[in-house]
């Protein structure tokens, strides 16, 4: 049997690493954040409105699935399953990386054009790396006839990967690729966060909608060590921003961008939390992932029907019927939170 491509290859083994490494636990400071409930809400439970707008879509839930899996036979099972998930559910799916369909398409193509089969009418989205151009951009957001494409930036990633990037010139590519594709364009990180000296360098370029991503999930300087045999460069997590510290990165922003978070996201408590900070919707991928390498789409759905109810229920808890009367919540940090305020001259 011939050799899989090693692009293809490393798609695989983030797929099966990712979940080695899958912990309950979380790392992106949530616990730091308390929401206070409401005595007198003055509402009922079946009045909560979960709806969201979503780069103008209108959305069933304020979560989606972020950029996770594609362009190896394996992970096409996945883009398939996550597709029919996101159906079912009314939320956006994104597509992993796909650089790998750029060079070699004949053989990765399916893998990724199932988000689309599968979710004819659902909001899809395509991912390109930071390093991809306008031509290439637009190519990937054909291919999916995909409604947002993301631009993902990941420095720490490419450090680790024995095989990753050494030339870091991005800001001129994301600037051309904002100006020239056909669907809105989102930023994202991949896991470790993003600082206000970054949202002011991407608003500059003309971006206007950014993923926080911060530290907390799935940690690629975790999983690219593994993959490395030469060195463990683990330790370049110690760099980044939790995705609680980057949402507070994002304040200054909120009134100028789309903020939205991922991260380390677990439970609904999280979403909920993240929204109350700025989110507009909140992705995860770790989380979903795991559900359906583990177990199986069937039991993904239970699980995500589940976790709606719980939206619904500390929604009530705090006395929000929509999404906005989140943002109204009142919020407490731990001593931790706030003496990071301090430091980075931040007011929440």
């Amino acid at each position: 049997m011939p050799k899989q491509d090693a692009q293809m290859q490393r798609k695989v083994e983030h797929l099966f690493l990712a979940e080695k490494f899958f912990t309950d636990e979380s790392f992106a400071d949530f616990d730091s954040v308390r929401l206070l409930h409401d005595a007198l809400p003055e509402l009922r439970l079946q009045d909560i409105d979960l709806s969201t707008n979503f780069l103008g879509s209108k959305m069933a839930l304020p979560i989606y699935f972020n950029a996770i899996t594609g362009g190896s036979r394996q992970s096409a099972q996945f883009n398939e399953e996550l597709s029919q998930l996101a159906h079912k559910l009314s939320i956006p799916v994104s597509s992993g990386s796909m650089g790998v369909y750029l060079r070699l398409p004949a053989e990765t193509k399916a893998s990724f054009t199932t988000l689309r089969e599968n979710n004819p009418d659902g909001f899809v989205m395509a991912n390109v790396s930071a390093k991809a151009n306008a031509t290439q951009a637009q190519e990937t957001i054909d291919l999916l006839h995909a409604n947002a494409l993301q631009i993902h930036l990941n420095v720490l990633q490419e450090l680790a990967m024995p095989e990753g990037d050494q030339e870091f010139f991005w800001l001129d590519n994301i600037k051309d690729i904002v100006s020239h594709v056909s669907v809105p364009v989102i930023v994202k990180e991949v896991g470790f966060g993003i600082s206000q000296k970054n949202l002011a360098q991407l608003y500059r370029v003309g971006v206007r909608n950014v993923d926080i991503s911060g530290f907390g999930g799935t940690d690629f300087a975790q999983i690219e060590s593994a993959r490395n045999h030469e060195l463990d460069l683990t330790y370049l997590d110690r760099f980044s921003l939790s995705t609680v510290e980057s949402l507070l990165e994002s304040l200054p922003y909120q009134n100028k961008m789309t903020i939205f978070a991922s991260g380390g996201v677990r439970t609904p408590m999280d979403v909920i939390k993240a929204i109350r900070m700025g989110a507009s919707a909140v992705g995860m991928s770790g989380l979903v992932l795991h559900h359906l390498q583990k177990y199986s789409l069937s039991e993904a759905e239970i699980f995500f029907d589940e976790f709606t109810k719980q939206l619904r229920l500390i929604m009530a808890a705090i006395g929000a019927k929509s999404i906005a009367d989140i943002k109204k919540a009142p919020i407490v940090f731990d001593e931790n939170l706030i003496n990071y305020m301090k430091q980075r001259n931040i007011n929440f």
